[in-house]
């Protein structure tokens, strides 16, 4: 056998150890950094299990999740709480998933991958199920995608061929994971990355999108302008077509679904101020300052945008933040490194 020096790091979260009673209540609390779950009264005192079982490689994290039937529910509120801003693939080994999209219900089956954008909500439904996933920043993805806005809730069907391809994959990574040292780790990514991107940028028929490149572009300049002006107190739509070099009625298209350009840079500056407001590093700075930081002019207009957008007081936010983060973990022998991993990739 080969000496592995190394390795890459693993954590393996599991309610096992815990009374059965209290076992929904720390998984539900641990899996709150990302997700906001639910289980019937008969799930939650039936021999409740959950287990994560992550590995880092490096960028990106690879963790088989094991647990019950439940209800899972990704707020615009959590967004902006965490401000993970990554894109996460799961595939099913066992069990199956029913969620709500533009609309409709759809479902997953056993075998079947599916893509969540997390800086977007999401409502769905699981059986009990073991699934894989695969969460990636999105500076490793969006730029190589030809359409990164419409990734969101997408299913990738099991019967094409880049799909089974990037299936065999990600089992493969997760057998092997133990094996491997974090300088393979390193030279596998680039190769996960690009399997990733030829999959998605892939039509039903496996034909490149080409024809949605030249939109997805430009948008993502103007997000882009937008993020590096947010303190700017006089961004406007005419400002941000002129460094994006996007005429104003080319703009105004491409942010319709956004509610606008207007709201669009609005809710960039409220889901800053509050990934602000609930940071410890930033106690030592008033509400105002904060606000100020993000090209609000008026800390009453900011207090009342605030409230209207996330239905609490910026101090109310700060509170509920510090109540959270300064909670003791009554079961110290529960690995909850997973937690840390995904919120600082």
């Amino acid at each position: 056998m080969v000496e592995i020096s190394e390795p890459i790091p693993q954590a393996v979260f599991s309610v096992d150890g815990v009374a059965p009673d209290e076992r929904f209540s720390l998984w539900k609390e641990s899996i709150s950094f990302m997700f906001q779950v639910e289980a019937d009264h008969a799930v939650r005192s039936d021999a409740f299990t959950a287990e994560v079982d992550a590995h880092m490689f490096g960028q990106i994290i690879l963790a088989r999740t094991k647990s019950r039937k439940q209800y899972w529910e990704r707020s615009e509120l959590t967004i902006a709480k965490d401000g993970m801003d990554h894109f996460m693939i799961q595939l099913f080994e066992t069990g199956d998933m029913f969620y709500e999209h533009e609309g409709a219900q759809h479902s997953v089956a056993q075998d079947g991958l599916i893509i969540f954008d997390l800086a977007r909500t999401s409502k769905s439904w699981t059986n009990t199920f073991s699934n894989l996933s695969l969460i990636i920043p999105r500076e490793l993805l969006e730029p190589k995608l030809v359409y990164p806005d419409g990734q969101h809730m997408r299913r990738l069907p099991a019967a094409q061929p880049m799909v089974q391809l990037l299936y065999s994959h990600i089992k493969s990574l997760k057998e092997l994971s133990g094996q491997l040292s974090l300088s393979q780790a390193a030279d596998i990514n680039p190769a996960t990355i690009s399997l990733i991107v030829a999959c998605l940028n892939s039509t039903s028929e496996g034909v490149v999108l080409v024809d949605a490149s030249s939109h997805a572009a430009q948008i993502m300049l103007a997000k882009r302008t937008i993020n590096e002006q947010l303190s700017n107190p006089d961004l406007s739509p005419e400002t941000v077509a002129i460094k994006a070099g996007i005429s104003r009625s080319k703009l105004y298209e491409m942010f319709r679904n956004h509610g606008g350009v207007k709201s669009f840079i609005l809710e960039q500056r409220l889901k800053g101020a509050m990934m602000a407001l609930i940071s410890n590093s930033n106690t030592h700075r008033s509400n105002s300052e904060i606000a100020f930081s993000f090209g609000f002019v008026y800390e009453s207009t900011f207090s009342r945008a605030f409230k209207k957008r996330f239905f609490m007081t910026p101090t109310e936010a700060r509170n509920s933040a510090g109540i959270a983060w300064s909670r003791a973990i009554s079961s110290p022998d529960v690995d909850r490194r997973y937690e840390d991993w995904v919120k600082c990739l």
